[in-house]
């Protein structure tokens, strides 16, 4: 058994398929879910970032040139969005900080594929 914190940093900052092919022994992940693979919740991987802080984005500012989803935080204020061949498309404010985090959390679980949101 993989311990919690090894799980939830795979899901957030590696490769969570790799992960469960050669790390949980599963020899195949189109006949399984996330879910039955992985012990850890939605919850549990916000809980851990809330103490561990949120994975660093690719951009720093308002501006990144790079392609993918972007968060930002200024001035108390938690900004989101995707940048796609140049365009930029879903922005999101939030004011409210937990709302922020608990959005770019399920956003990055969602990009990773995993179904755990």
């Amino acid at each position: 058994m993989v311990d919690k914190e090894t799980q939830i940093k795979v899901l957030l900052y590696g490769d969570p398929l790799r992960f469960a092919c050669e790390t949980l022994g599963v020899n195949n992940m189109l006949n399984h879910n996330y879910s039955e693979v992985f012990t850890v919740s939605k919850e549990e991987v916000f809980a851990y970032t809330e103490s561990h802080g949120i994975p660093q984005s690719a951009s720093s500012n308002q501006y990144p040139l790079a392609e993918g989803f972007h968060y930002f935080k200024e001035e108390g204020k938690w900004y989101t969005f995707f940048r796609e061949r140049n365009i930029v498309y879903d922005e999101k404010i939030f004011a409210d900080d937990e709302l922020g985090r608990k959005y770019i959390v399920h956003t990055l679980l969602q990009l990773a594929g995993t179904g755990l949101y």
